[in-house]
């Protein structure tokens, strides 16, 4: 069993060169490697069961009632949006879990999507990009920043998703520019935290994002 110090992975082939960093490889002896245990669906599918027959039950309930009062589709249809948008979340927090950072970020771009489909089905009074697009983008860092003294050993994953997350957050900026939105004060903030984080990064913690970028995309 060898370790790229580099990558943080073990490998468990005879090369001597990391396939994703090409980084030298030392071997370690004496070192058990147990695989990380997967999601035990059986143990939670009765609960997952219950819950999507109830999600089920609610939505029929809903048309029901909607359509016999207005004969017609209204309310109901936001209810079947906040139930589908609860299972899209839930399903990313599963997926994600290994990886507390990374989840977050997914959870986070998601409900930006859903948060601006809603706002488009409901008339687009732009709430979804003056608030949510920039409260989000913070609320991500002040949460990345929060967790990282208590899992530093999630550095390298902090640092790329701080760089990508403060990307997103200087949008608002470019929207403000082309005066695509009404409400400023929510995308300055947005854009001036991600402007100091982006450049603590850069002159900080240049060489792990040089690193983060090579092992996940190979330049």
């Amino acid at each position: 069993m060898i370790k790229c110090h580099k990558c943080n992975v073990y490998i468990n082939t005879s090369v001597s060169k990391c396939p994703l960093c090409h980084n030298p490889l030392e071997k370690n002896e004496g070192i058990d490697v147990f695989p990380i245990p997967n999601f035990d669906y059986k143990k939670h599918n009765l609960f997952i069961k219950l819950l999507f027959a109830c999600s089920l039950i609610a939505i029929f309930i809903c048309l029901f009632i909607n359509f016999s009062i207005n004969n017609k589709i209204s309310w109901a249809y936001f209810v079947i949006l906040a139930i589908v948008s609860f299972w899209i979340t839930l399903i990313e927090a599963i997926k994600g879990r290994k990886n507390f950072i990374r989840m977050l970020f997914l959870e986070m771009i998601t409900i930006l999507l859903l948060s601006y489909l809603w706002d488009k089905s409901t008339g687009f009074k732009m709430w979804s990009i003056n608030y949510c697009l920039p409260f989000l983008c913070v609320l991500y860092m002040i949460s990345i920043l929060i967790i990282l003294p208590f899992k530093s050993k999630l550095k390298k994953e902090f640092v790329f998703y701080a760089m990508i997350n403060s990307i997103i957050g200087l949008t608002p900026g470019i929207l403000i520019i082309f005066n695509k939105i009404n409400v400023y004060w929510p995308s300055y903030i947005s854009v001036i935290l991600s402007i100091i984080i982006l450049v603590f990064l850069f002159v900080f913690d240049i060489k792990q994002i040089k690193e983060e970028l090579e092992r996940r995309f190979h330049i």
